[in-house]
């Protein structure tokens, strides 16, 4: 009976008699055929590799990578320590991580180069006993430690010594989303950022620009010599508001964000250029243990006058985008990198204009045959370049 219900799906005659052979002996080679080619076209042929795509495993902004480097505001654990099996540094593309299995039609096989350094990520809170409580929100402290926020929120140092140091600082970021946001992705970690205190997403804009490794300078709108018909903005420190509103303004603007370095000015020409109207600016950002930069724009800004070892204050050497064509923006960052060579440091500001981070962030690439290294602006504080 066992027989012939075995012959009716073939389609034999139950009633013939066959001859009994052991089932095993007419499944097995037909086994052994189906898995020998699962094996070839699964794992590949002896000498070939998995049929399965390898790409290079480059860090995503969402989430951070296993190897992120940590940083001084502790945003970022520090990596692990390295197993007994890891491979020392300089062997090349070794690391290889299976995403998928092999019964899965395209499983990704990552590679990562140890040989590259870790990305740089910064925090977006700020730390704890760096702010105090004031009228319109956190304002930044001085720590009971001495810490400043000038150096909490710095990007990590590098070892640049010997090297042609520049700082470029591009503003405009947090107002126009898609223009901050190429800013905040195209452009090098090294590049430090200036935002504008009006945005309507700024904490997520900080995060984002933090994420990426960018130190942060807060802008701060003051008066220009056409003022109001140029106007900067709401808040904006003119010459007639005088100490008390100036500095509740400063206020103000300072509580709109957390986690910058420092401040420089938005517009500002008549300001500026008026030492009593600069001074108690100037001290109250210095006294906050933040660094002041004046953007350069004005020959007539009193600004570096206010300098001192108890006050970092910077002045930019060139402007990029005064003109915005791509041959005036690659002319003044020559001119940048020749100032650098002259001096050992130079500063340049400009705007998240679409030309301006392009040329920038070409520079960047080609900063070593320029004869430089990009650094943050705090760097230069931090060197004593000030």
């Amino acid at each position: 009976m066992v027989a012939d219900e075995l012959t009716k799906p073939l389609g034999l005659p139950s009633e013939r008699k066959p001859r009994r052979v052991p089932i095993v002996a007419l499944v097995a080679p037909s086994l052994v055929v189906v898995i020998g080619f699962a094996v070839y076209f699964l794992v590949g042929a002896p000498g070939n590799p998995p049929a399965v795509e390898a790409k290079l495993d480059r860090p995503a902004t969402a989430a951070p990578a296993a190897n992120v480097a940590s940083e001084l505001t502790g945003s970022v654990a520090a990596p692990p320590p390295a197993s007994s099996d890891t491979p020392p540094s300089g062997s090349g593309l070794v690391e290889v991580k299976p995403t998928g299995h092999l019964d899965e039609v395209g499983g990704e096989v990552v590679i990562t180069d140890p040989s590259k350094p870790a990305p740089i990520r910064l925090a977006a809170l700020p730390r704890d006993g760096l702010i105090e409580a004031g009228k319109y929100g956190p304002l930044p402290r001085i720590g009971d430690d001495g810490t400043r926020p000038l150096e909490a929120y710095a990007r990590p140092a590098s070892d640049t010594a010997g090297l042609n140091r520049v700082a470029i600082v591009i503003g405009g970021i947090g107002v126009e989303g898609e223009a901050s946001d190429t800013a905040i992705s195209q452009l090098p970690g090294e590049v430090t950022l200036g935002f504008a205190p009006y945005g309507d997403h700024l904490p997520a804009a900080v995060a984002e620009a933090r994420a990426a490794g960018h130190e942060i300078l807060l802008q701060v709108p003051m008066e220009p010599y056409s003022y109001p018909d140029i106007d900067p903005g709401p808040k904006t420190l003119t010459v007639e508001a005088g100490k008390t509103e100036n500095l509740d303004r400063l206020h103000w603007i300072l509580s709109r964000m957390t986690t910058y370095v420092g401040v420089m000015n938005y517009m500002g020409a008549r300001f500026t250029s008026d030492d009593k109207a600069m001074a108690p600016v100037v001290g109250d950002v210095t006294g906050r243990g933040l660094l002041y930069l004046d953007d350069g724009s004005s020959a007539r800004s009193q600004a570096p006058s206010f300098a001192s070892s108890r006050a970092p204050v910077l002045r930019a050497d060139v402007v990029l985008d005064a003109d915005t064509s791509q041959a005036a923006i690659d002319a003044q960052l020559d001119r940048l990198a020749a100032i650098a060579a002259e001096r050992g440091y130079a500063i340049a500001t400009g705007t998240a204009f679409p030309t301006t981070v392009d040329r920038v962030a070409a520079f960047a690439r080609s900063a070593e045959r320029h004869g430089v290294v990009i650094v943050p602006v705090s760097e230069l504080v931090r060197s004593g370049r000030s």
